[in-house]
């Protein structure tokens, strides 16, 4: 890693480099839910890596590609975009970073409403690897969420 800037808490950031691949990372995840292809989620993970959400943990790539099909084949989402924001990327150890990352959801539930479904924030945890950055682990916590009509 090449310089890295402190943060008024103390907390090392990374380096403007990782954080553009962090960045990158976080968003292909956005996309791939988006664009149909949860299927390939997984493929941005460590073997072991982890996705949770709600209730719901999901435990290494086999259990978080298995999740995506189900997905795509019920063809869960009609129409969502994830808009994500204010990332924020801090070293954590060698090679592992912790980032948040603010995340606003529109879903198309046949209202069309321009009003956000769920806001809420992704907590990450990140390794570097042969292939570059991966999720080593992807922590859902909402904050705001639209009241039924």
């Amino acid at each position: 890693m090449s310089t890295k800037l402190i943060s008024h808490r103390g907390q090392q950031l990374v380096s403007g480099a990782d954080h553009l691949e962090l960045e990158r990372l976080v968003t292909e995840a956005a996309w791939r839910v988006d664009d149909g292809k949860s299927d390939t989620l997984a493929d941005l993970f460590i073997e072991d890596g982890e996705l949770a959400f709600g209730n719901n943990v999901l435990k290494g790539r086999d259990a978080i590609r298995k999740w995506g099909r189900e997905l795509e084949e019920k063809q869960t989402y009609k129409c969502i975009r994830h808009v994500a924001s204010n990332m924020r990327f801090a070293v954590a150890g060698d090679n592992e970073v912790e980032g948040v990352t603010i995340l606003t959801v529109f879903m198309d539930d046949d209202t069309h409403s321009a009003v956000p479904w769920v806001v809420g924030e992704d907590h990450d945890r990140f390794v570097r690897t042969a292939e570059g950055w991966r999720f080593k682990s992807r922590r859902w916590a909402q904050l705001f969420a639209r009241r039924a009509a």
